[in-house]
C-alpha cells in the first residue's frame, strides 16, 4: 500500500470514529469525500445552533437577546426558532393580485393551482382565476412563485439575409398586478357578491 493510500485509510478510520461519536448514521462501505462531507454538514450544523441558542444572561432574558462574540447583547438577535417563526408569518401574509397568463398554450385556462413550500415555512397551496378584476388574494410565498414562473416562448427573427429564424426563450409566463388591500366591508360585500353567484350556477 502506498503511503497515499495509507494516508487515506487513516483519515478514513479517524473520520468513522468522529462520525460515531457524534451520532452519524454510514454505511461501512461509504467512501472518505463522502464521510467527510457528512462529518463537516453536522459541525457546520452544530455551530450554526450554538450561535443561535446561545446561552442568554438572566440580565438580558427578558429583552430576547443572545449575547455572542461579535454581538455582546447589545443588538436583539432572533434565535432559530424565532426566525423561522418570523419567515413563516412573512410567507403566509396575504397579497391582492391580479393575474394574467401569458403562456398561449394556457389561453383556454380560467386559473391554475399553485404549490409552494420549503422546509420552514411548510405548504401553501391556492387555486388563482386568471383575469379577475376584483384581484384574488394570495399568501407571499405564493405569489413569489408566480412572479418568477417561466415557459418556453418562442420568437421568428429576421437574419441580415432576410431569412427568419424561430428561436426558443424563456419568458416570464404570467403577468402579476398588486392591488390593494380591500377593507373589511369591501371583504364581506365581495363574499356575499361570490355567494351569490355560486348559488346561481
Amino acid at each position: 500500500m502506498s503511503t497515499e493510500n495509507e494516508a487515506e485509510q487513516a483519515e478514513l478510520e479517524a473520520l468513522q470514529k468522529r462520525a460515531t461519536q457524534m451520532g452519524i448514521t454510514y454505511h461501512p462501505n461509504t467512501g472518505l469525500e463522502k464521510l467527510r462531507n457528512k462529518v463537516n454538514a453536522k459541525l457546520n450544523a452544530e455551530t450554526e445552533d450554538a450561535q443561535t441558542t446561545a446561552e442568554i444572561p438572566a440580565a438580558q432574558a427578558t429583552k430576547g437577546q443572545v449575547a455572542t462574540k461579535e454581538n455582546p447583547g447589545s443588538v436583539p438577535v432572533e434565535t432559530k426558532n424565532q426566525r423561522h417563526a418570523r419567515l413563516r408569518k412573512e410567507a403566509s401574509r396575504q397579497i391582492r393580485i391580479r393575474v394574467t397568463c401569458m403562456n398561449p398554450n394556457k389561453k383556454l385556462w380560467e386559473g391554475e393551482f399553485f404549490t409552494a413550500s420549503n422546509s420552514v415555512v411548510g405548504t401553501h397551496k391556492k387555486y388563482v382565476p386568471f383575469n379577475n378584476t376584483e384581484g384574488w388574494h394570495v399568501p407571499k410565498i405564493i405569489y413569489n412563485m408566480i412572479k418568477e414562473r417561466e415557459f418556453q416562448g418562442f420568437v421568428t427573427k429576421k437574419g441580415p439575409n432576410g431569412v427568419k429564424t424561430v428561436t426558443s426563450k424563456l419568458m416570464p409566463e404570467f403577468a402579476v398586478e398588486v392591488m390593494d388591500k380591500l377593507s373589511t366591508e369591501e371583504l364581506e360585500e365581495l363574499a356575499v357578491r361570490q355567494a351569490v353567484g355560486k348559488n346561481i350556477d
